[in-house]
């Protein structure tokens, strides 16, 4: 008996058990515990072995901690170079109160990101190589980005954009100046930028500097000193032999705003400076032929423009829907500086579950939807600038549940549900000669579809065909009036939103139910081929048949159908809006998507719950009647804040109400209707 346990003991030990082997972590407690007596040490400059020297501080460190945090040190102590064991070591173009934190950060592992140094954070952490510090900076200035901050950023990161976050970032803000000019060029910001920075902004040139008041507000900030500044850049441009053509432009858009502005005085000299005379032959010669051209010696007179027209930018609409009781016709804008909500004029009739185009003159069209179980065939316009809806002519069928997009001039309706069917019939509007016209049906019929445009051509997306929940998609070519088969997606879907992105060729797809009942979180993402378009083949000939491949992406925020997305800021952005949860919630939250954090976030809230609602982003001037009028802020039952306007209120009669209550919500959309044949 004792041999066989000195035996068992023995093969214990040469083969120990899994629970006494491999590594054992310490608790994150110690780790805590231990990180904070590494910058104790740091904080009393005990057992310090380097001294950094930065604007004129110095700073003891452990070499140790700095290589092993930052390869930049790493380089610098392991090169054998005299630098690399000197007990001081200058850093120069550093600043001093980011390497601090950064060196806190290297010690205890924690960084305090504040909005007013971030920046400087983020280029010292790039200059120390300190690429997680980079890409943390950049995530939490991407959640920050406004037009009060973007110019910085852009700034900052374009000269960093060798970094992939960076890049990403720089994308983002460089959106949001193009997109907000007319705001940004009022900033503080922009007005203390320095001349080569108001240059490398003009070069982009998505940039409507519309009666140069942009330039005229940068240059009357600090007159004195910029006709000096500029004085002595356009003397340089005048003295190259062959100018960078496009910065010589540039520098005339500012050189025509110092002479419009009364800077400059009726011979071309800078007025009260005394230097010498500026001249633009030189940069007239550079200046683009669409711009106007010189013939003499001199910069003859231009004829006066005629006025601008409104700056415009982009307005985020949500329309219609329903929240329970009944089916909604108010609209609310978000004013995307605040992040807050605000009505707009009602629509002339309730609807949910109906179809929003945005046309070439920035009008938003709604049409169909159902209201108290009626399906419509309406079709109402909005015009922004006027805050007024319009009836136009309707669609040749009632239809609820469908998909609408603007292609070519038209309105395209696709496919719904009538009350009976699921219908495969698709009609088109003529915005011009305001006509409705029937085109090539769906090969299926469907409702609770996702319709977008993209190249030209309209892709009608799952839904539901009175039997099952489909994952087909088709794809219709205005050209050959002919629907195409395209790559099915990998889940069904019925209700879900999609967004078309022309700069990558895609669609992307998020949520939806899968089944009755069943609502969904996942996204996926069909990549087209480049040739995909309605111009490929010159005579129409060639077509997408089963083109494009689906890929799945990160988690949608939650599990939902009945939603809206679309995509902002050059695709900087996602934003998803209402619809209802697997607890049959309806939904007020508004999130968003960057492709940095890739993350979805709570962005704002709606006045109002919605599911199958309408979203629709539309240009619009800053004088629009919808902004005119500031909504009053009431209180709602839960609570929060409502700032709907009294006057675009809209209340139910009694006989809706009870309607109402005897009708459960529908189900976004129709997958709990009984078969129906197709259309």
């Amino acid at each position: 008996m004792e041999s066989m346990e000195n035996s068992a003991c023995a093969a214990s030990s040469a083969s120990p058990s899994p629970t006494t082997s491999g590594v054992i972590r310490a608790e994150p407690a110690a780790e805590a515990a231990q990180r904070r007596r590494l910058l104790a040490l740091f904080e009393a400059r005990e057992l310090t072995d380097v001294a950094l020297v930065v604007q004129g501080q110095v700073i003891a460190a452990h070499r140790v901690v700095l290589a092993s945090a930052s390869p930049f040190f790493h380089a610098l102590f392991t090169s054998g170079m005299r630098e690399s064991r000197a007990a001081r070591v200058e850093l120069n173009d550093v600043h001093a109160p980011a390497l601090r934190e950064l060196l806190r950060y290297m010690y205890d592992g924690q960084l305090r990101v504040a909005g007013d140094t971030i920046l400087a954070l983020l280029h010292t952490a790039n200059q120390l190589e300190m690429l997680e510090v980079v890409e943390i900076c950049c995530k939490q200035l991407m959640l920050e980005l406004s037009v009060h901050n973007c110019v910085d950023i852009f700034l900052c990161c374009e000269s960093l954009k060798m970094r992939p976050a960076c890049r990403l970032l720089a994308h983002a803000a460089r959106a949001m100046i193009e997109t907000y000019f007319s705001d940004v060029y009022r900033t503080d910001a922009f007005k203390n930028l320095p001349l080569y920075a108001v240059i490398k902004l003009l070069l982009r040139r998505k940039l409507r500097l519309q009666d140069d008041a942009a330039v005229r507000s940068w240059l009357m900030h600090d007159p004195a000193s910029r006709k000096i500044e500029l004085t002595r850049v356009f003397g340089s441009l005048q003295a190259a032999s062959d100018p960078d053509r496009k910065t010589a432009a540039a520098s005339l858009s500012l050189y025509q705003a110092l002479s419009s502005s009364g800077m400059i005085n009726s011979k071309d000299r800078v007025a009260d400076d005394g230097r010498a005379a500026l001249t633009a032959p030189s940069l007239e010669q550079h200046k683009p032929a669409s711009a106007g051209s010189s013939t003499g010696g001199d910069v003859q007179q231009q004829p006066t423009p005629p006025p601008p027209p409104p700056e415009l930018t982009p307005t985020i609409f949500a329309i219609g829907g329903f929240n329970g009781p009944s089916a909604l016709k108010t609209v609310e804008y978000l004013d995307f500086h605040s992040n807050e909500w605000f009505a707009a004029a009602s629509m002339l009739e309730k609807r949910s579950y109906s179809g929003v185009v945005v046309s070439e003159q920035h009008q938003i069209f709604v049409v169909g939807g159902t209201c108290s179980s009626r399906h419509l065939k309406s079709m109402e316009m909005f015009d922004p600038e006027a805050n007024a809806w319009t009836l136009m002519p309707p669609m040749r069928r009632a239809r609820s549940y469908l998909g609408a997009a603007f292609a070519g001039g038209f309105i395209y309706v696709v496919g719904g549900f009538n009350g009976m069917a699921h219908l495969s019939s698709v009609e088109r509007y003529d915005v011009q000669a305001q006509t409705w016209e029937e085109v090539q049906p769906l090969g299926v019929g469907r409702s609770g579809l996702a319709v977008v445009a993209l190249n030209g051509l309209i892709y009608a997306i799952g839904g539901y065909d009175g039997r099952k929940h489909l994952k087909s998609v088709e794809v219709f070519c205005p050209r050959q009036n002919q629907w195409f088969p395209v790559a099915s997606m990998r889940y069904a879907r019925n209700g879900p939103a999609a967004v078309a992105q022309p700069k990558s060729n895609s669609i992307l797809v998020y949520g939806g139910e899968s089944r009755h009942g069943i609502r969904m979180n996942t996204s996926e993402r069909l990549a087209l081929p480049a040739s995909d378009s309605a111009s490929s083949g010159s005579d129409g000939s060639s077509n997408p048949d089963g083109a494009g491949v689906w890929h799945d992406m990160d988690a949608f925020v939650d599990s939902r159908s009945g939603h809206v997305a679309f995509s902002f800021l050059a695709d900087s952005f996602l934003f998803c809006l209402g619809g209802s949860n697997k607890k049959d919630e309806y939904l007020d939250t508004v999130h968003r998507y960057d492709h940095l954090t890739k993350q979805w976030s709570v962005h704002s809230r709606m006045l109002s719950q919605r599911c199958g609602l309408n979203v629709a982003v539309a240009l619009t001037s800053a004088r629009a009647s919808c902004f005119q009028k500031k909504p009053t802020t009431t209180t709602n039952s839960a609570g929060a804040a409502d700032r709907s306007a009294p006057a675009t209120t809209t209340t139910s009669t009694p006989q809706e109400q009870q309607q109402a209550a005897r009708e459960p919500p529908p189900p976004p959309p129709p997958s709990s209707t009984t078969s129906a044949p197709m259309a």
